[in-house]
């Protein structure tokens, strides 16, 4: 169980540097363009995944830092504004041929750059990149929650009832 643990944090690592790396680009080429609330968003769900993947990865291996609570929040969280980013930027590009941009309005997502393909082609794989990001934030807030509710954090007080001596 752990061996899937380790995999499904270093699998978000590598999901989370590829779409930071993507979407980060298309914002840096905004073409003095002030850009879009969904790009912006989507970067601070970069950064948040950034915290939870580094947190999570350094509880799991060094147990002693590793807040059962903390673990738990910061996975639900992450999970829902990646689906959130995913879903807006999604949105926001649409089902399209980035080689046949005509007649998109002039604020669309994909316009902005000296080479608007490029930039249509890079939110594309940031949002693939997203998505995988989702299921396994979900994965992972699956065996966190599960740990979480085995003892790992429990807020019951005191001993059971079979421990009770009469």
């Amino acid at each position: 169980m752990e061996f899937i643990k380790s995999i499904l944090r270093l699998l978000q690592l590598l999901w989370v540097l590829l779409a930071t790396a993507l979407l980060g680009n298309v914002v840096a080429t905004n073409g003095g363009r002030v850009g879009t609330p969904a790009l912006h968003f989507t970067m601070f769900v970069c950064a948040i995944s950034w915290l939870t993947v580094l947190y999570g990865l350094v509880a799991h291996f060094v147990a002693a830092i590793a807040v059962p609570i903390a673990l738990l929040a910061l996975d639900a969280l992450a999970t829902l504004f990646t689906f959130i980013a995913a879903v807006v930027l999604s949105a926001k590009l649409t089902a399209v041929n980035c080689k046949n941009l005509d007649g998109k309005d002039p604020s669309y997502i994909a316009f902005g750059s000296s080479n608007d393909e490029k930039r249509c082609r890079e939110i594309q794989g940031g949002i693939v990149f997203l998505w995988f990001l989702f299921a396994t934030f979900g994965a992972s807030l699956f065996f966190v929650f599960k740990d979480f509710r085995l003892g790992g954090g429990s807020i019951r007080r005191g001993p059971n009832m079979s421990q009770i001596g009469v």
